[in-house]
């Protein structure tokens, strides 16, 4: 499969941080993109200047998906004990006329993925964590990070630690779906879309081997259903620590069956914006098109 599947954009980097605006002057990041009412919509992870850094999560729109007029003030803040350091990593999807964001809260210790609902986009209810009772280790979590040496290693997180978060865009068997997680990929079911019951054992986990994904793999965009099945991305991190893109697809009606998960990533680092300075190349936000074919 092609190593560089998709076509960037000669515009990039699209959004920078903004010295004019302390709450988005020293990165902006991670964003979530959903395309509704024939414009792109983007929310994206912000973080301000100064020793105590905090994020907060942006808001920007798009005719073209390639120019975006942003807002002046964040859309959503941290103003809660469990996010003390903010809001991170938004991703967006609509189911009927609601759209559900999934996000990171951080306290400064421990990412816990959090829900909030819209009508317009603008407007949203923050519900507090996904999870009431989920542990990263007991659920077959392991975390690495790399040393100095740019050695990975297991470190310990004997705490929920649950981020990054994309929810199947239609109720499959009656219930809410969304795939999850950070270094391992977990199912999560719901009843409301509020408040889920996460999975007791890893989904995708890392592959032993010359990989692009030996080291970790961390959930990507929504899925998108296709003819063929629900497309998902994610990102995986080999030995070198380079993150990089790959694809799965599950089986429509069972999405718990993958028919298909790529040995080569279909997205990797490649220009100086994504491999010099704090970077990651991250799967976030898809948009089905449909394109109509005339006929002779």
């Amino acid at each position: 499969m092609n190593k560089n599947l998709f076509i960037r954009s000669r515009l990039n980097p699209i959004l920078k941080p903004d010295p004019k605006h302390d709450w988005e002057s020293l990165k902006l990041y991670n964003p979530g993109v959903i395309y509704c009412g024939g414009r792109y919509h983007l929310f994206y992870r912000s973080v301000n200047g100064g020793k105590h850094w905090k994020s907060a999560i942006g808001y920007a729109v798009s005719d073209d998906g390639e120019n975006f007029q942003r807002y002046d003030g964040p859309l959503l803040l941290g103003d809660e004990e469990g996010e003390k350091r903010g809001l991170e990593d938004p991703r967006i999807t609509k189911i009927g006329d609601i759209f559900y964001m999934v996000y990171g809260a951080y306290d400064g210790i421990t990412p816990r993925l959090s829900i909030a609902i819209s009508r317009d986009l603008k407007k949203w209810n923050k519900y507090g964590p996904a999870f009431c009772d989920w542990s990263f280790e007991k659920a077959g979590g392991v975390y690495i990070e790399f040393n100095e040496k740019g050695e990975p290693f297991i470190r310990s997180r004997d705490v929920e630690w649950s981020k990054s978060g994309g929810i199947f865009p239609e109720k499959i068997n009656g219930g809410f779906l969304m795939l999850f997680g950070e270094q391992r990929i977990w199912f999560a079911a719901s009843d409301n879309g509020i408040k889920w019951t996460g999975d007791q054992k890893p989904f995708l986990t890392p592959r032993k081997g010359d990989y692009f994904d030996n080291v970790f793999v961390e959930m990507g965009p929504p899925p998108i259903k296709t003819k063929k099945g629900w497309l998902v991305l994610y990102h995986g991190v080999n030995r070198k620590n380079c993150y990089q893109i790959g694809v799965l697809l599950l089986d429509a009606k069972n999405p718990r069956k993958i028919l298909y998960r790529s040995d080569k990533p279909v997205f990797s680092p490649r220009e100086s914006y994504e491999t010099y300075g704090i970077v990651d190349v991250l799967p976030i936000g898809l948009k089905e098109e449909e394109k109509m074919t005339k006929k002779n």
